[in-house]
Order: C-alpha cells, then sequence, then structure tokens
C-alpha cells in the first residue's frame, strides 16, 4: 500500500508540472482546475481517532475518492491533504458545481473526517504568480505555496455545509 500510494504521489507530481509547464508554454492551454480537500491540521486526525484509526480513515478515504471521480481526475495525498488535478471543459462544466457534486457523494457514504475545508483553485488565473514565486514550478512547492495563500488564490474556499467566495 505505501509504494502504491509513493507511485501514485509521483505520478500526481509529474502531472501536475507537465500541465504547468504546458500552460506556461502555449497560449490555449488545457482547462484544469486544482482541488485541495483539507482535512485539518497534520495531528488532528491523529488526536481525534488515535493513528492507527486514522491512517485507516485516510487509506479508506483515499480508495474512495479514486472510484468516485472519474479516470481523468488525478488524486493523490499529501499527509492529511487530498489534491485532485480536474480537467473540464469551460464552456459546459463548471468546476465548481463537479467539486460539489462529487464530493456530497463522499459525504453521503459516512466517511468520517475533521473539519474538511475544499478549495478550488484555477492555476490558469495565477500562472503569471507562480512563475514568480515558484520560478521552476515544482509541484511541491506550488501546492505549498497554494495552500499558504488560499485566501487570496482560491475560487472557492467552502465545507459541503458552507460555501463562501465566488458564485461561479
Amino acid at each position: 500500500m505505501i509504494i502504491e500510494y509513493l507511485e501514485i504521489r509521483r505520478s500526481f507530481m509529474d502531472t501536475l508540472e507537465w500541465l504547468l509547464a504546458f500552460s506556461v508554454r502555449y497560449s490555449c492551454p488545457l482547462q484544469f482546475g486544482l482541488v485541495l480537500l483539507e482535512l485539518g491540521e497534520h495531528n488532528e486526525l491523529g488526536e481525534a481517532y488515535g493513528a492507527q484509526e486514522a491512517a485507516k480513515e485516510l487509506a479508506e478515504l483515499t480508495l474512495h475518492l479514486r472510484q468516485t471521480f472519474r479516470k481523468t481526475d488525478l488524486i493523490a495525498r499529501n499527509g492529511t491533504d487530498f489534491w485532485m488535478i480536474i480537467p473540464y471543459a469551460a464552456a459546459t462544466e463548471k468546476l465548481y458545481d463537479r467539486v460539489i457534486d462529487t464530493l456530497g457523494v463522499v459525504e453521503h457514504e459516512g466517511l468520517q473526517v475533521v473539519n474538511p475545508e475544499i478549495v478550488v483553485f484555477n492555476l490558469l488565473d495565477h500562472l503569471g504568480v507562480l512563475q514568480q514565486e515558484v520560478p521552476h514550478l515544482a509541484a511541491l512547492e506550488v501546492l505549498g505555496y497554494l495552500r499558504t495563500h488560499r485566501e487570496t488564490l482560491a475560487q472557492h474556499t467552502f465545507c459541503l455545509n458552507y460555501v463562501y467566495g465566488d458564485a461561479h
């Protein structure tokens, strides 16, 4: 399971770096969003459930998210954070609606999470800032920068019971 987790994470990071490089190079980039599902701070799950139960909960949620989202959506876990690359057709789909619908399914499955927060980023809106702040656009640094600056860079931030940010 650990080797599979590491392979999935590495594949996610490589794909994110490729998408960012593609977006910088071409004037008509692919449409994709990046979604952060934050399940609290690093020790919060462990304190709420115990380390062993928290690890089990995270493994179940990882499997469930991968089964719930489309095959074209990539999902990786970094600690208690889940990151998702979600391609979408801007003319026919609203990324925000897709995320709410899909994560609503997860919530109804009864999986227990602590203070979940969902943050939706449209990276193409902030590509210039990311290039300045994270010059080589290394995936792990980009994710860290986005997580730290989510109040100013997020398109939407919400919990499944409460939504704030733009309407679409």
